[in-house]
């Protein structure tokens, strides 16, 4: 219990965060914001005494953490936060001595809900882009030269050192001879992950203790699963296969809890957990058409479908969860406005990437580093490139802001932006490839933009995860292959 009180008092502190919540609190008082922390870390001290449910704890840490992301945005792209060891140890010994800390405690939100959090997130969100203006130049991604003090707070390592990944750590290969299309960590987690194959199961992986093992093989589907998703405390998977279904799994003993066939009788392609309200989950299907699903009740959301021009491959909600953007076999992107409170989806804005090129990735990300406060959008499209998309209004507008080459002119290949937020100069995303390469490209780099090339695959590598600390990469290819590469260490 003190390890997890711990926990929750160090991400109410994040004492080294200047740029993020520490400002917000009593900015004319600053004085009630020590004053704050104190008060915080003895209720947390008296409630461990009293011997509440471990479980209980941590699902508050979770909840409060989602509560606090939202209102100042995320400290990495997955929706909730990571309290590293060194969280605590900072929060612990800056009692004393702390000035700077983060905002007020949400009375209302602390019951749990995350339809609580605050409408005033965009409002905040477009204050804090305007004053990060000041930290880079004019249309650039990432930190300006001049972002001494935020370089050091990261150890003033380079991109390339950073991402030196090279060793393997392990290969998984239960889907031998069948393409694994997706491979996913779970969220916040270091070692466990879970990968899906067109033998029509999903395998949940652990890591460790060595030597690591398949924890749970999900069977259900009668044909290829096509996509799955982890909800937000990783105790369920959804996912969705050209068996026309989507099936709600329990991690944790590989039951099946519910399984619900598409409205439109059709394939399944593609699937996503609304960020803020796990009880919802879009699909997309091989009629055009996206839909909003209630995994409680297994029906259909009122007024959550539209209809887009081609077969819907690839999806991806801002952080917030109030666009949804989807792509199709087509070349085109649609952005969707998200209704909190309703679930409805409203169509906004459509891009034509390429006529006739399928869009098989999309991946949103609020800022791609610390320092670059513009909101990103990565796709994977069949036209031998990679697409870095800058995102310029509050319908998910899309402006092309980069393009890397690579190999892809058939096959559904993946791409992610690299977790961790970062105070280096330079910000780095990672993807598949036809010619069974895996890439880190340099967003900010004109030329040479490959920091890094992982060769090991013998087939096109489809999908790519990062664990939450970056120190694990995996990767799946079309012959059934998964490799989880290990970061060389300094």
């Amino acid at each position: 219990m003190a390890a997890v009180w711990q926990q929750v008092l160090a991400v109410d502190a994040r004492p080294g965060d200047s740029l993020r919540y520490n400002a917000y609190r009593t900015p004319a008082h600053p004085q009630f914001r020590t004053q704050y922390i104190r008060r915080r870390s003895q209720l947390l001290r008296d409630n461990a005494k009293a011997g509440y449910e471990p479980t209980v704890r941590r699902q508050y840490l979770k909840l409060r953490s989602q509560l606090l992301a939202q209102r100042y945005g995320p400290l990495s792209e997955q929706s909730s936060f990571r309290a590293h060891s060194n969280s605590i140890r900072s929060s612990r010994t800056t009692l004393d001595r702390m000035e700077d800390l983060e905002e007020e405690p949400r009375s209302q939100g602390s019951r749990g809900h995350r339809r609580s959090v605050s409408r005033g997130s965009y409002q905040l969100q477009a204050q804090m882009n305007r004053v990060a203006q000041e930290d880079r130049a004019p249309g650039s991604l990432v930190p300006t030269p001049l972002a001494e003090a935020s370089r050091a707070m990261a150890g003033d390592t380079t991109l390339s050192e950073n991402y030196a990944f090279a060793g393997m750590y392990h290969i998984f290969d239960q889907h031998v001879d069948q393409a694994v299309p997706k491979v996913q960590f779970a969220n916040d987690d270091k070692h466990l992950l879970a990968c899906c194959s067109l033998d029509g199961t999903i395998s949940v992986c652990q890591l460790v203790p060595t030597p690591p093992s398949v924890i749970q093989t999900l069977r259900g589907h009668t044909q290829t699963v096509s996509d799955f998703a982890w909800s937000l405390s990783n105790d369920i998977i959804v996912s969705t296969s050209l068996d026309g279904s989507m099936r709600i799994w329990n991690t944790q003993d590989g039951r099946c809890i519910r399984h619900i066939p598409d409205p439109d009788g059709a394939q399944l392609l593609c699937c996503t957990f609304q960020p803020i309200n796990n009880n919802l989950t879009v699909v997309g299907n091989a009629k055009h058409n996206v839909h909003v699903m209630n995994i409680s009740t297994g029906k259909k959301v009122k007024g959550g479908s539209s209809k887009l021009t081609g077969r819907v491959l690839s999806m991806s909600f801002d952080s917030a969860g109030r666009i949804l953007w989807a792509g199709d076999d087509r070349g085109s992107i649609f952005s969707f406005l998200f209704d909190m409170a309703s679930g409805k989806l409203t169509k906004a804005k459509r891009i034509v990437v390429t006529e006739g090129s399928a869009i098989t990735s999309i991946s949103a990300r609020s800022w791609i580093s610390r320092e670059a406060r513009d909101p990103s959008l990565l796709v994977n499209a069949c036209i031998n490139k990679l697409l870095l998309y800058r995102v310029v209004d509050n319908e998910g507008t899309l402006q092309l802001k980069r393009t890397f080459q690579i190999q892809q002119s058939s096959h559904a290949i993946r791409s992610i932006f690299c977790p961790l937020m970062s105070f280096r100069q330079g910000a780095c995303v990672v993807t598949g490839s036809e010619d069974m390469c895996v890439y880190f490209f340099d967003v900010e780099r004109a030329t040479k933009a490959i920091v890094n090339k992982l060769q090991g695959h013998s087939a096109a590598v489809l999908g790519v995860s990062f664990n939450c600390d970056e120190s694990l990469l995996a990767s799946s290819d079309a012959k059934g292959m998964v490799i989880i590469w290990r970061r060389e260490q300094k």
